[in-house]
């Protein structure tokens, strides 16, 4: 019975040690490949983000080849005016 509990104790303590080399010591612990996968998520994010924020920039360039889009972009973002036009500026609340 005693020889039982001492193999019992050491497959438990082989086990431990191996679970410990796994998460922690491994170079492709499981630790850094957590921290990896986090990161390609947030990667994958931004990616997303700037192709969206591309393809609206790509439909305002493509509108503002249009004289008249660009006279009201212009006179709306840059307060532009033409002369002897007077312009009030209204803050929205």
């Amino acid at each position: 019975m005693n020889g039982m509990l001492r193999d019992r104790r050491l497959w438990l303590i082989t086990i431990a040690v191996f679970l410990l080399l796994i998460t922690v010591f491994d170079r492709n612990n499981l630790l850094d490949r957590w921290k990896l996968k986090q990161q390609i998520r947030e990667l994958e994010r931004q990616r997303t983000y700037y192709l969206e924020k591309i393809a609206e920039d790509s439909t305002l360039i493509e509108r503002l080849k249009n004289d008249a889009f660009l006279e009201q972009y212009a006179r709306e973002h840059y307060l532009m005016k033409r002369r002897g036009e007077q312009i009030y500026i209204v803050p929205e609340k």
